[in-house]
């Protein structure tokens, strides 16, 4: 693998972290399809951790499907790093069925579980009652089992989906449109429940639900698909109903909500927009507000949260550019945006043993010191935490490639040259720039002192 350096702010590195955070998912990947969940880097040597998360092995096959068939690169440059998602999308959808998609008692109906078949946790009476259904992970199935099917006919029984679907919408969805959070099987409360709580779920289970409607419309199954699409219609309006009201400090970072609500609008009459639209700025105004914060004062940047965040933000700013009378704050939300976009591009270019090429750190360390004047305060990167889970690569991949499709809009003829953010966050970016040769620097000075030392040897 070919790796060339660009200024801090080329978009061809874009196209190149794009690259090369595919080809990490792919090599994450083992022969049965398991991700490397988690790994620790200690002394330059990576040991895989014995951690798992079912839902986050779904959103790697997501973005992975996204990557190599729907992204705006052309099909040559795709080539060059998608050669291996094929049989890495084969593998990772057979062990997602095979391990997570089970029946469920008394339904008729198979659903995605969690923990997985063979965890630790199944060797034991007590860990097998542990076993539960989370709306989340029905959400996250959907959507990556109907992305594969979109690129491998056949690879998952459609049957099979609709049975996630219906068990989503029959037995998760309350008549209001919310939902539950989970079910459980085997032991008490049995059957669904709200406890315990989670801000993602709903907008997990509507993505979901939007991806199936759009894979069963392909196929001309108008009438089956039509449940599923408003399923995901009424869980995203109940959550604008309960949060219509809420002060803005109260609104969560719910980054699924927004982008399930980019995807469903062009499928609704637009008389469901407005209420959806309401809430999607509330969000993007509680999202701005916290990268401002995290961005000037945290000692750590959590790179997937970041990544989160720019998915969101990235999704519905191309619709707020044409409907600005929601979103009044979409220039400076925009360039922040595609600024921390390119932050994340220096996540990946941390220091990391050669196999791990290409993937994200969980957290990026930031401090706070004085300029070359001794007075100025400013903002730089001292390096990152050594942890490197597969939700981090992911949700940044996902975020460039939403970066991708939004410059499509008119948002990429915004001049951020005008648009003034805080200037501690702007001594960040400033600090890339000025950074940039000096890396380069350090970097063959390392080769070269390496180089010596065999001479020697």
């Amino acid at each position: 693998v070919v790796v060339k350096t660009f200024e801090p702010f080329d978009p061809r590195r874009i196209d190149q972290a794009i690259g090369l955070g595919t080809r990490y998912l792919c090599s994450a990947a083992d022969k049965q399809g398991q991700f490397n969940y988690e790994v620790k880097v200690r002394k330059n040597k990576a040991k895989v951790m014995n951690t798992y998360n079912v839902l986050r092995h779904a959103g790697a096959i997501y973005s992975l499907v996204d990557s190599c068939y729907f992204n705006e690169q052309t099909a040559s440059a795709r080539a060059s790093y998608c050669g291996c998602a094929p049989d890495t999308i084969r593998d990772t959808v057979q062990w997602l069925v095979r391990e997570t998609v089970l029946p469920i008692p008394d339904l008729g109906l198979v659903g995605v579980y969690k923990p997985h078949k063979t965890h630790k946790s199944s060797k034991t009476v007590e860990g097998r009652l542990s076993y539960r259904l989370p709306l989340g992970g029905q959400g996250l199935a959907m959507i990556a089992l109907s992305m594969a099917n979109q690129v491998q006919p056949g690879l998952v029984e459609w049957d099979t989906v609709e049975q996630i679907g219906n068990f989503t919408t029959q037995h998760l969805q309350k008549d209001d449109g919310s939902f539950f959070t989970f079910w459980f099987p085997f032991r008490e409360p049995f059957g669904a429940s709200d406890q315990p709580p989670s801000l993602y779920y709903p907008g997990e289970a509507a993505l979901g639900l939007i991806y199936l409607y759009e894979g069963l419309k392909d196929q001309g199954k108008d009438d089956a698909a039509a449940v599923y699409l408003e399923g995901a219609a009424k869980g995203l309006e109940a959550l604008a109903n309960e949060r219509e009201d809420w002060e803005e400090e109260a609104i969560p970072l719910d980054h699924w909500a927004l982008k399930a609500t980019a995807r469903i609008l062009s499928h609704l009459p637009e008389a469901r927009h407005d209420k959806l639209l309401k809430h999607a700025a509330s969000v993007l105004t509680t999202i701005y507000a916290f990268e401002e914060d995290l961005l000037s004062y945290d000692e750590e940047l959590g790179v997937s949260t970041m990544g989160t965040l720019l998915e969101a933000q990235f999704a519905m700013l191309p619709i707020f550019h044409e409907k600005r009378s929601y979103y009044d704050n979409v220039d400076q939300a925009w360039c922040l945006a595609e600024k921390v976009a390119f932050l994340l591009c220096e996540a990946q270019d941390q220091d990391k043993p050669a196999d791990m090429l290409g993937g994200l750190p969980h957290n990026l360390n930031l401090e706070n010191g004085k300029g070359a004047d001794g007075q100025t305060l400013i903002r730089k990167i001292t390096g990152d935490d050594r942890m490197h889970r597969i939700d981090d690569t992911q949700h940044v991949l996902s975020a460039w490639l939403s970066y991708k499709e939004a410059l499509e809009s008119g948002l990429s003829e915004i001049d951020c040259s005008q648009v003034a953010l805080p200037p501690l966050i702007d001594s960040l970016f400033d600090g890339l720039k000025a950074g940039a040769g000096q890396k380069d620097e350090k970097k063959t000075k390392r080769k070269k002192k390496k180089k010596k030392g065999k001479r020697k040897g």
